[in-house]
């Protein structure tokens, strides 16, 4: 297995690469900077590389993990920059099938589904995307789908849900409660009563590369399977800060329409042997060494 990665520079990619350096799998890594000196770099700009054929036929990948995407919080829901990496996505994957891949694991989201339904199951909900994201994330599947299909090669679709981990963007909400808790930051009000489906990223990021060992093919939701409800959460999160949660529960949220359960099934992730490592309370206890 020779596996070539997209994304790696991000928080969900830096996680990959960790498992596939101590798995010893063979792997190369392409994106547009080196900020971590991996010495299995090509330095490619995938919104702008049309041309692929030097760089596949010097490494020759059987495998793809595509996790390149724009994903800045709080902007990446209307981003133009969506329809942007639906086109670099079907090049790249184009490409890679042509030049004799074999199977590719590309990084889709739950915003695919119609959220009124709150518990989400691949080939059954219901798909309505209501944001740019989701919306281009779900075409990008479609297209690689047809790719894929006219290869004769492999696609695993996953469907991540709400990855969470220390090196996660601070504007997000674990680390923006953990700075609420530490005086670093003006309180804020939260959804409390709301739930979603939390998963560590070391475990999303054993998901995929599970995928790809386990030769999957289709759309596979990657998530705990697990409701946490947000009081839960920011409860958690003062306990280990050793203060209050009403600094934030006292405060009334400022989100509209939020989604009351959004939680995937993962029933066809655990048949590929997957199991969730990192708990809800060590997964959170982490953030202390940084906050």
């Amino acid at each position: 297995m020779k596996v070539l990665i997209t994304g790696a520079s991000g928080f969900l990619g830096n996680a990959v690469v960790t498992i596939l350096k101590a798995s010893g799998i063979d792997f190369c890594i392409i994106g547009r900077n080196n900020k971590s000196g991996h010495s299995n770099f090509f330095e490619v700009d995938l919104l702008t590389h049309y041309d692929y054929t030097g760089l596949l036929s010097i490494y020759q990948p059987t495998h793809l993990i595509h996790l390149a995407w724009y994903v800045e919080h709080g902007k990446y829901w209307s981003a133009y920059e969506n329809l942007e990496w639906t086109n670099a996505s079907y090049r790249l994957l184009d490409s890679f099938y042509k030049f004799g891949g074999k199977h590719a694991v590309v990084a889709g989201t739950c915003a695919e589904y119609d959220w009124q339904y709150g518990y989400f199951k691949e080939n059954l909900t219901p798909l309505h995307p209501t944001t740019l994201y989701g919306m281009s994330k779900d075409n990008t599947r479609r297209t690689l789908e047809l790719v894929a299909s006219q290869y004769g090669a492999k696609l695993a679709w996953g469907r991540v849900f709400f990855p969470y981990g220390i090196d996660e963007p601070p504007t997000r909400l674990i680390p923006s409660l953990f700075q609420v808790f530490k005086g670093q930051k003006t309180p804020f009000g939260v959804n409390s009563t709301a739930y979603r489906d939390l998963l560590h990223v070391s475990d999303v990021a054993q998901a995929f590369i599970r995928c790809l060992e386990a030769d999957y093919h289709g759309v596979i939701n990657i998530c705990s399977g697990n409701p946490v409800q947000i009081e839960q959460l920011v409860q958690q999160i003062a306990y280990i800060c050793n203060q209050s949660p009403e600094a934030v529960l006292s405060i009334k949220s400022a989100l509209r329409n939020d989604p009351q359960f959004l939680i995937g099934d993962n029933t066809i992730l655990k048949s590929l042997g997957w199991k969730q490592k990192v708990c809800l309370n060590d997964g959170i206890s982490h953030y202390l060494s940084k906050y």
